[in-house]
């Protein structure tokens, strides 16, 4: 039951740091959000978010929930490891995605090498998925790993 509520955990969290994110950047009047008002925003967030969640439940199934299992059973259980490796477990989709996009472009030559602001731009979804990775490890971490750690000296029923 608390690997379930991990799942389900480490899910919601990846939109809520997306909120976190975007309400911060818009807050400060950080780059696009400069020039945006808060419908547009919002209007962002929910798009973002509803993207994210499918990929944040797909990566705590098939990786995330996986991973910090073994390093627990490792004996690894604070959370500094965990948040590493939801921090590359979140920048890796976007990682393996931009270096498709820009190495076939590349080799197929469709078009020219990638200008500074096409890696600034590939650097900024990755810190994104970093960020949003680094919040599903956290409340993965909270719900199951450190539950599980609290829990075992009290008697079971």
């Amino acid at each position: 039951m608390r690997i379930a509520l991990g799942v389900i955990a480490a899910t919601c969290a990846t939109p809520l740091a997306i909120a976190a994110a975007f309400g911060a950047l818009h807050c400060f009047q950080v780059g696009w959000f400069r020039e945006r008002g808060w419908p547009l925003v919002q209007d962002s967030i929910l798009l973002y978010a509803a993207f994210s969640a499918p990929v944040a439940f797909f990566l705590t199934i098939a990786a995330g929930g996986p991973l910090a299992h073994r390093l627990a059973h490792l004996g690894h259980t604070g959370f500094r490891r965990h948040a590493m490796a939801g921090i590359i477990l979140g920048a890796t989709p976007f990682i393996l995605f931009d270096g498709y996009v820009i190495g076939t472009n590349l080799l197929l030559d469709a078009r020219p090498a990638p200008d500074i602001n096409t890696v600034k731009m590939a650097l900024r979804w990755a810190a994104l998925g970093a960020w949003c990775g680094l919040w599903s490890a956290g409340a993965y971490w909270v719900v199951v790993i450190r539950g599980r750690e609290q829990f075992r000296h009290f008697p079971s029923a």
